[in-house]
């Protein structure tokens, strides 16, 4: 009879491979309901499922190793390719003084290879702008119970911290510190489907007059047809771009890249000081410590700083 595996409860059980490998290894950093826990447990009692000690007896392992997994498309835009730039030297840093090593690795957003970073045992995770329907191959990577922290992704699972921008929250600042009523919008695609929508859905303006920046030809035309009309940018690197070919002084840019100093002076910024990063970065400190101690709602949304400039 074939040995029963931990996709074979899941699909059984109806839940994630994740949620399996945390049930079967009583892994305590992750909350899950007694009625899941119960599901999986049954399900493994039925399918004479049988743990693998040797695994198992790696867990309280410790390696110093933190992940940076960042989600990367083919032939990407400069503004795309240095729009975590700020975001992974905080982080860096921040955990280069805690002591830890980091593994930073780009996957390729449409097909992640894990081979190299899965030799790698890490001791927490952080995975960036990723696909939903790619998450679970990822995550499955790093399911005995090390914190893995999701960014600027929704994802459907409750298990994970997610950390993302309070849009809605910097669309209402843009606003009321540009004294102006945006007409269009200017943002970056992200491999994220349900954050990029949800970014839309927050704004407020009809999708219609929202473009997506795909390169600086298709902007300028689109720009062209909003001449002399107020404009709302997210991604500095965008913005920057944009305010060639838009007055400045009609454009507030919602700083995602942590890099507001590359905006010229009259375009109004709204700002994070590193908000995510650090917030990110303190979330997995607390999960480390004490895997127990973690706030009770997955999703944390970061507001930009109190006014914008």
């Amino acid at each position: 009879m074939k040995k029963a595996t931990l996709k074979d409860i899941a699909k059984a059980a109806q839940v994630s491979v994740a949620t399996v490998s945390y049930v079967l290894n009583n892994v305590t950093n992750q909350t899950i309901p007694d009625e899941t826990k119960c599901r999986v447990l049954d399900a493994a009692k039925q399918l004479n499922y049988v743990p693998n000690l040797a695994a198992r007896s790696l867990v309280k392992q410790k390696s110093g190793l933190i992940g940076i997994l960042i989600n990367r498309a083919n032939n990407e835009g400069i503004w795309k390719q240095l729009r975590y730039a700020s975001f992974i030297n905080r982080l860096e840093r921040l955990l280069t003084d805690r002591g830890y090593h980091v593994v930073l690795s780009s996957l390729e957003a449409l097909n992640p290879k894990l081979d190299v970073i899965s030799e790698r045992k890490l001791d927490g995770v952080f995975v960036v702008d990723v696909k939903s329907e790619n998450f679970h191959l990822i995550s499955s990577h790093f399911s005995e119970g090390v914190p893995l922290i999701v960014i600027d992704s929704i994802i459907d699972d409750p298990l994970f911290y997610k950390v993302n921008f309070d849009y809605s929250d910097a669309f209402a600042k843009a606003s009321a510190s540009s004294l102006l009523h945006p007409s269009y919008i200017v943002m970056d695609s992200l491999n994220n489907a349900e954050l990029t929508q949800s970014i839309i859905n927050s704004s407020g303006i009809d999708p219609k007059l929202i473009h997506m920046m795909e390169d600086e030809d298709q902007l300028q035309r689109f720009l062209d047809q909003h001449a002399d009309k107020s404009g709302v940018v997210l991604n500095e690197f965008i913005g920057a771009i944009t305010a060639k070919y838009a007055n400045p002084a009609k454009l507030a840019v919602i700083c995602t890249a942590d890099c507001p100093e590359i905006l010229p002076a009259a375009v109004t910024r709204v700002q994070y000081d590193n908000r995510k990063t650090d917030e990110a970065f303190q979330l997995m400190m607390t999960l480390l410590d004490d895997p127990r101690a973690g706030p009770e709602h997955k999703y944390i949304e970061v507001e930009a700083s109190p006014s914008a400039e």
